[in-house]
């Protein structure tokens, strides 16, 4: 079975990313064609730049970063929910 990734990028608060991705998340696994991992970024919290080396050498440091990796390496496709841009509106 094909497993694909599901990646929720928006992490700011009040996001509407979170939602979206939840609707594709019921949408795909509906679909029954795929195995789907769910990843919300906000929840996940992966520390930003901790590792010395580039990730292209694999050379981790950080048992979080492994297991990050593997996780991504798993997968045969992915889904991004990217960021919402936001329109601000002031009444004067």
């Amino acid at each position: 079975m094909t497993h694909v990734m599901l990646i929720v990028g928006s992490v700011r608060p009040g996001r509407v990313g979170l939602p979206i991705g939840k609707w594709v998340e019921r949408t795909a696994r509906a679909d029954g064609r795929f195995e789907l991992d769910f990843v919300d970024l906000g929840e996940l919290r992966l520390p930003l730049m901790d590792e010395p080396n580039h990730p292209r050498m694999q050379q981790y440091t950080q048992q979080h970063t492994r297991d990050w990796s593997a996780r991504v390496s798993a997968a045969d496709g992915f889904i991004l929910v990217t960021r919402e841009k936001t329109t601000v509106t002031r009444q004067h």
